[in-house]
């Protein structure tokens, strides 16, 4: 899947959580910096309001511990749309607090046997974040992602589900 296609669902994504949470970010597009960046490096600023809208919406469910309940699976679908290596930890965090280690495992599991290879490169990523350990769930989900990496027709994608 290519990059700015896997941006656009990052950013429709977070635009939900957002909405759901009734936060508004500001619009970056207009920074000079920001789009001079972007001239030499086409998607940078869709790559920088997308950390603008992800700090948004981390800071508020940091903040607010009903909403991280009440948008437990806008902030999963979110998480499973974000391939970047560390930014998953924001929204892990979220969820580990709101649902627990298990319950995030689970899902990322869930993702892993039965998501699109985009959440299933999204669910590798978050797993690292996940607060997992040798078990029967982390098995579960090396299975899943040796399979997934079999089956997966997008090389981006399978390389980054190999092992």
């Amino acid at each position: 899947m290519e990059r700015h296609l896997r941006l656009d669902v990052q950013e429709v994504a977070l635009d939900a959580l957002l909405e759901a949470l009734g936060e508004a970010v500001d619009d970056t597009s207009q920074d000079d910096r920001v789009a001079r960046l972007d001239a030499q490096a086409p998607g940078y600023a869709q790559y920088h309001r997308i950390g603008h809208k992800r700090q948004a919406a981390y800071r508020r469910l940091a903040a607010d511990r009903a909403a991280a309940h009440r948008c437990y699976p806008l902030v999963l679908a979110a998480l499973l749309t974000d391939d970047d290596p560390s930014s998953p930890r924001w929204l892990a965090q979220v969820l580990l607090t709101a649902g627990g280690w298990r319950r995030l495992q689970e899902e990322l599991v869930a993702a892993m046997e039965g998501g699109d290879p985009l959440r299933q490169v999204c669910a590798v990523g978050a797993w690292r974040w996940a607060d997992a350990v040798d078990g029967p769930v982390t098995e579960r989900f090396l299975t899943a992602r040796r399979e997934a990496a079999v089956r997966c027709d997008d090389p981006w994608a399978r390389e980054r589900l190999a092992d």
